[in-house]
């Protein structure tokens, strides 16, 4: 029975990995496509800033569930910027793939479900393939 029971902590273990992974993996494209890996991007129209182009209203978002609170200063920070669009992810979509958090990453956490974010996903998918 004990090895039953470490075989399946070792097998949970592992998906945590390959999601960690995935996630990981996600983010880099996402940035690919969101600034083209610049920090310093800033869309002004969307008040879109850093590597992921965070905007106010995610930032918010995720201070609504999250036991860290961010500014929206903190999306100039690659790291912080990561945090965010990790929380954002995993609360929306715990055990999602690269399609779901790229399609709400870009329309929100109804994202998945809709057509206009599959552009996007496309070439969210060219950068993970490179």
């Amino acid at each position: 029975m004990k090895q039953i029971l470490i075989l399946a902590l070792l097998l949970a273990g592992c998906g945590a990995v390959r999601s960690a992974d995935e996630l990981s993996r996600t983010w880099r494209a996402v940035c690919a496509v969101e600034s083209g890996g610049n920090t310093l991007a800033y869309n002004d129209s969307e008040k879109a800033v850093g590597i992921a182009q965070i905007r106010p209203i995610v930032v918010a978002d995720v201070n609504r569930f999250s036991t860290v609170k961010y500014q929206h200063s903190d999306a100039w920070d690659p790291e912080k910027s990561y945090e965010i669009f990790r929380a954002y992810c995993l609360h929306y979509f715990p055990k999602g793939s690269s399609e779901q958090w790229a399609r709400a990453w870009n329309g929100g956490p109804k994202g998945p479900g809709k057509s206009a974010t599959l552009r996007y996903w496309r070439r969210v998918q060219f950068h993970m393939s490179r």
